[in-house]
């Protein structure tokens, strides 16, 4: 009999995906749960013989059949519970370890305007404001999305994920850009108004690469995929350089920036364009020198001046 039961509780732990040693743990504790069922007293030292399937109480052989029905009810409903207990665990440190990466999943049910994405183990939230703005998404439909954060509850772990999170285009860059991951290059930080506009300053860190050109890609092949995974939102790539005035010309690119005057104290700059440019270095809505601001670090006011 004894073989029998340990038979059956591996070939219950290969069906539920869970380590040997976990459900023997979990049927230990139990068993003592089910021996103080059936006779009271503190809960005993319970051990499984992993070869044989002999069951010990408090290093004596205990023959199960000793058991009453409800105190095997007692067993079978510990059991579960322990077995819960480590998948909800299992699950948490898996997703926790993956935070800050991109994960892949189905658009599987929705509440008002967020979004839950079934990624195989678990589900993950998608809130309203971590969507792209006018982003449709459909059930079933495979959807990619930058998980950024994971919470431990009571039940299975709280999976949050954005397509909105500027680390989103950083993730998406460096899986278009081999030389990101080859150490070869780096993004340094990501500016982005959802659905409209990011702007990604770039480092090279190996002198024979030009990372602009790198990110771009031949006959603009990388960004492009970048700006189709969202959604038609533009994509510039600008160069890093330890002067922040040239960050910010670089940022307010179309425009033709004249000069630019910093002052470190308040981290504020005072950015001269042509007159006739005004409009093209603030940008519509203003985001073209919201970005460039987010980026640089500095607040920037733009003006115009006559050559």
């Amino acid at each position: 009999m004894n073989i029998d039961f340990l038979e059956a509780l591996e070939e219950m732990a290969r069906e539920r995906g869970i380590e040997r040693e976990v459900a023997y743990a979990a049927m230990e504790k139990g068993l003592a749960a089910a021996y103080v069922a059936e006779f009271g007293g503190p809960p005993p030292e319970v051990v499984i013989d992993r070869k044989s399937g002999d069951i010990y109480v408090n290093g004596e052989r205990f023959d199960i059949s000793r058991l009453g029905r409800i105190a095997m009810r007692r067993a079978q409903e510990v059991f579960r519970q322990e077995i819960l207990r480590y998948r909800r665990q299992a699950l948490y440190e898996m997703y926790a370890a993956r935070v800050g990466e991109i994960v892949t999943g189905s658009v599987h049910r929705f509440e008002g305007k967020n979004v839950w994405i079934n990624l195989g183990e678990a589900e993950a939230l998608m809130p309203e404001k971590e969507r792209i703005p006018g982003e449709r998404y459909i059930l079933g439909k495979r959807i990619r999305a930058y998980l950024y954060r994971v919470e431990k509850t009571q039940g299975d772990p709280k999976i949050f994920v954005s397509r909105a999170h500027p680390q989103f285009v950083a993730k998406l860059l460096e899986l278009e850009v081999p030389e990101i991951e080859q150490g070869l290059m780096e993004v340094v930080k990501v500016a982005r108004v959802p659905g409209v506009r990011s702007k990604v300053l770039v480092r090279a860190l190996d002198p024979r690469i030009d990372p602009v050109g790198t990110c771009i890609g031949a006959g603009g092949s990388r960004i492009r995929m970048v700006t189709r995974e969202l959604s038609g939102e533009k994509v510039d790539i600008i160069r890093f350089h330890e002067d922040p005035r040239e960050v910010i010309k670089g940022a307010l690119a179309p425009a033709s920036v004249l000069s630019v005057e910093l002052d470190e104290e308040t981290r504020k700059a005072v950015v001269r364009v042509p007159e006739q440019e005004v409009s093209l270095a603030i940008g519509k809505d203003g985001h073209n020198v919201q970005l460039a601001a987010q980026l640089s670090g500095y607040d920037i006011e733009i003006q115009p001046t006559s050559r």
